[in-house]
Order: structure tokens, then sequence, then C-alpha cells
């Protein structure tokens, strides 16, 4: 539990039931008013029993409704701004939906700051033990390939970029058959990382069968705590999304499994020390030829 409830129902979303989501809905969008509800009053506005407003605060690791509450009116003074925005951005607003009627700088505006406030988010419900597991991990592994379903396909190149720099020995296919193959070759010593929104692509979940057989180390990056990918994953990383009618929650996924990446990537060059900056250096070196100005 982070003490930070609309954070945690945010990243908790998609595993709520239906009724539970109903709870969550109205919080989120009358947060000040939620505040200052009991919890009958909280039931009696969502057309649901008390009981089901103690299940719903359970699912997020509270016992007593009372620090629900204490601990909604302490996110809700938390204020985060934008400097490119002409407008604060308050973390109370939560993710701004888009409407078919709103004009290029709302349109703007909102999407700014539903990726401002998720990457917020992930601050509190990101687990440096996992990060730090995965970075030890990354730094022994004989081989690491990345493979990203639908549009994190782009994210795993990215990836894949990344980590080549630092000379690490690094794969990725962008065709899933490819994928398939290499895995079933893979050993213990290698490592798979998996990128999916959902978890639930079916490819992926075949590259994880896959890899597991070979008693590889699997680590993904998903949005859904349920899915059968976090299951199959040695080490899961998630992202804190919402469902948006126009700006997805799938975008703003893939903005949050970069910065995800980036923490990953920053920290194995730490750790790498020497070895790491002199890697780095001979990559730019390389590409150097590339970037010189033409006679």
């Amino acid at each position: 539990m982070t003490n930070k409830p609309f954070t945690e129902i945010r990243h908790k979303y998609n595993t709520l039931s239906v009724s539970q989501k109903v709870i969550a809905d109205h919080i989120l969008n009358d947060q000040k008013h939620a505040v200052m509800a009991t919890i009958s009053e909280l039931a009696k506005n969502c057309n649901v029993s008390e009981t089901t407003v103690m299940r719903f605060i359970k699912k997020l690791g509270y016992t007593s409704f009372q620090v629900f509450r204490i601990d909604m009116a302490h996110e809700i003074t938390e204020i985060s701004y934008d400097q490119k925005s002409l407008h604060k951005l308050k973390i109370e607003d939560g993710y701004q939906d888009i409407s078919a009627d709103d004009d290029v700088a709302t349109i703007n505006q909102k999407v700014i700051q539903s990726a401002s406030i998720a990457i917020n988010d992930l601050k509190t419900l990101i687990d440096p033990i996992s990060i730090e597991a995965v970075v030890t991990l990354f730094t022994r592994a004989d081989k690491l390939l990345f493979y990203g379903s639908g549009g994190s396909d782009v994210i795993a190149l990215d990836a894949y970029h990344k980590f080549l720099r630092l000379g690490l020995n690094v794969t990725t296919h962008s065709n899933s058959h490819l994928m398939m193959i290499q895995a079933a070759h893979l050993s213990h010593a290698d490592i798979v990382v998996l990128i999916s929104h959902t978890g639930e692509s079916r490819e992926v979940l075949e590259i994880a069968e896959n890899a597991k057989k070979q008693n590889t180390k699997i680590i993904c990056i998903t949005s859904y705590i349920n899915s059968s990918l976090a299951k199959l994953s040695d080490i899961a990383l998630f992202s804190s999304t919402n469902q948006l009618k126009y700006y997805t929650d799938a975008m703003v996924s893939r903005i949050l499994q970069l910065v995800i990446l980036d923490m990953i990537f920053v920290s194995v060059s730490l750790r790498l020390g020497d070895m790491g900056k002199d890697s780095i250096y001979r990559s730019r070196k390389a590409i150097y030829v590339a970037k010189k100005p033409l006679p």
C-alpha cells in the first residue's frame, strides 16, 4: 500500500469488480466530496452496500475507513506544476479525459496532464527492490532478449538500443515467431524481458512459456497486476494507468514503459562503473562518423 489512495485506485483499477469500479469512479471524479463523506454516505452515493465499500478499501490495503479518508485528504493537498502549461496541473484533478469538442489547446493540456500524473503515480508505485533485482540480473546475464507486443514493439527496440550501447549481449525481434524460436534456445543464464500493456497477448505468453521451459528468468513490464504474463514472470514491473476515451491507457502505459526502462538503464550503467562508461564512449565513437557534416 502506498498511503496514496487516489494513486492506488488508479493503479488497481483494472483489478476491481464492477461495483468496486463504481466506487472508484465516484471517488476519482469527486475527490473533495469523497474525503468528507462517511462510509454510509459513500455507499448511498454509489448505490452499493457499506460492506462493498469496505471490500473496496481492503482491496487498496486499508482496514479502516477513517484512515482511508485521512490519506485521501493528505494526497489531495499535493499539487503538481507543469512549467510548459499556462495552468496549474493538480493531482486532485486526476487523469483528464478528452472529448470530441475539445480544441487543440485543451487537448494539449489534458494529454500533458495525464502523462504528468501517470509519471507522478509511478514514483510511489514502482518497487525499488524489484528494480534492484532486475539490475543485478542484467549485469550477470549472458544474453538479454527484449520483446514488445503491439505498440510496445518500439519500446523493446528502444531498450535494445540502450543496452547495446553498454556492450551487453542484447537481442530483439519484431517478428514474434523468430522470438519464440530464440526463446526455445535460451538457458538459465539468460534473461527475457517482455513488454505488454495487457499482459495477455498470445505471442507474448508463448514466448514466456518457451523461456520458462529453459529455466530462463522472465521480467515483464505490464499494466495489469493479475495478467497471465505477470503470473508467469519472475519479476513483474507494473505501470499505473487509467482507462480514458480518446487518450487511451495504452498510450500512457508506453510512456511509463520508457521511464521504467530508463530507470533500469541508468542503474545498470552505474553498476558497471568504468566498464559501462567505456562501453558508452566506444558506442558513441562508433557512430560518430554518421554525425560528421557532409563536405
